[in-house]
C-alpha cells in the first residue's frame, strides 16, 4: 500500500476506522489513511441500488420530478447521474456493439425538441444545434432486434453521413439497407457503404391533414418499393421494425412524449438519456419475439439478460470491452 502523502511505500496496517475499515500507516511521514474504494459512479454518493431505481423509472416514462417525489433523490442529482451513467453507456454500446454481420437492418429518424418548439426558439438562439428540432436516428437489425446504431442530431445530410459512417463501422458483412424516402439518405449510404450494400427505399403516400389531432398524420394510401442500387431483396424492403422501435422509445422516454412539459432544456441531457435507453434496450429489455432473450443474446453479445444495477456499474473500459 503507498502513502497518499508522500508516496512511499509499503505502509503497515494501523488498526481500523469506525466504520471497520482497514486502516493503515506510512512508515516515512507517519500519515494514516484507508484503502481508496473503486465506485462505478464516480464522485457520487448514490448507490448502485438507488440509481438503478433512478433509471427503471426514467425508461418506464417517467419525468425527471416525478422521479425525484418517488425517490427522494433531488432532481439536480439525477440529471448529474444521467450524465454520468449516459456516458458510460454510450461507450458501452461503442465498444460492444461491434463486428456484426446482420442481413437486414432498417433506418429511421424520429423527431423531437429541446429548450423550446422550432417556432418559439429566440432569435439569439436559431441556427444553433439544440434548440428547436431535434432527430434521433436508429438503426435496427431486422431479425435479432439488436440497436446497431443511433446519432442525436439535426435532419439534415451531414447528419446522415455521420450516422450512416457509424453504422456501416459496425458491420463486417454486406447487408441488405432501407430508409424512407428521405432524400439526405442516398448520398449518405452511397459514402459510407460504397458498393457493401443492398440498397432499398420504401415511399410512403398519405393525402390530407389527419382527423384525430394536430400530431396525427394523413390518410395512408400506398407504399412502394424502391431499389436504391446494388440487388435488395423487394420483400425485406421494409421499415416496420424500426418505425415500431420508434414507438417503444416515444413511450419509454419522457422526453419524447407529445404535449407535455417534460421535454429536454438541454441537448446533452437528451443525449445522455437516448444512450441510457439504447443500452437497456439492446441488454436488459427482453423482447416478446425472441423468446425470453434480449436483442444483445440475440445477436450473440451477451448469454445473459443484464440488469440495470449491471449496466451503470460496468466500471473500467476493459470490462465494458469484455
Amino acid at each position: 500500500m503507498t502513502c497518499k502523502k508522500c508516496e512511499h511505500g509499503p505502509a503497515k496496517r494501523f488498526g481500523f476506522t469506525k466504520a471497520k475499515t482497514a486502516r493503515y500507516r506510512c512508515r516515512h511521514c507517519g500519515a494514516t489513511f484507508t484503502e481508496p474504494k473503486q465506485n462505478p459512479l464516480g464522485a457520487h454518493t448514490t448507490s448502485v441500488q438507488a440509481a438503478a431505481k433512478v433509471f427503471a423509472l426514467m425508461i418506464e416514462g417517467m419525468s425527471i420530478r416525478s422521479i425525484s417525489r418517488i425517490t427522494g433523490i433531488h432532481k439536480t442529482t439525477i440529471l448529474s447521474l444521467l450524465t454520468t451513467v449516459g456516458a458510460k453507456c454510450e461507450r458501452l454500446l461503442d465498444a460492444r456493439v461491434r463486428n456484426l454481420s446482420p442481413d437486414s437492418v432498417q433506418c429511421d429518424e424520429i423527431w423531437q425538441f429541446c429548450y423550446s418548439k422550432e417556432k418559439s426558439v429566440p432569435e439569439e438562439k436559431k441556427y444553433i444545434f439544440g434548440y428547436g428540432d431535434v432527430w434521433t436516428w436508429t438503426a435496427i437489425d431486422a431479425d435479432s432486434k439488436l440497436i446497431l446504431s443511433w446519432h442525436v442530431g439535426p435532419r439534415n445530410a451531414h447528419a446522415a453521413s455521420t450516422f450512416m459512417s457509424d453504422l456501416a463501422s459496425r458491420v463486417n458483412n454486406k447487408i441488405q439497407l432501407t430508409t424512407d424516402g428521405n432524400k439526405v439518405y442516398w448520398a449518405a449510404v452511397v459514402r459510407a457503404f460504397g458498393a457493401n450494400v443492398d440498397y432499398g427505399i420504401i415511399n410512403k403516400v398519405y393525402v390530407g391533414p389527419g382527423k384525430a389531432g394536430r400530431y396525427s398524420p394523413g390518410q395512408f394510401v400506398s407504399a412502394t418499393r424502391d431499389i436504391g442500387y446494388g440487388s435488395p431483396e423487394p420483400s425485406r424492403i421494409s421499415t416496420s421494425f424500426i418505425e415500431r422501435h420508434n414507438l417503444t422509445l416515444r413511450m419509454s422516454l419522457r422526453r419524447f412524449t407529445r404535449l407535455t412539459n417534460g421535454f429536454s432544456k438541454k441537448v446533452d441531457n437528451l443525449k445522455a438519456a437516448v444512450a441510457v435507453f439504447m443500452a437497456w434496450y439492446n441488454f436488459c429489455r427482453v423482447h416478446q419475439t425472441l423468446k425470453g432473450r434480449t436483442p444483445a443474446m440475440a445477436a450473440g453479445l451477451t448469454d445473459r439478460v443484464w440488469s440495470i444495477e449491471e449496466l451503470i456499474a460496468m466500471e473500467s473500459p476493459a470490462a465494458i470491452a469484455a
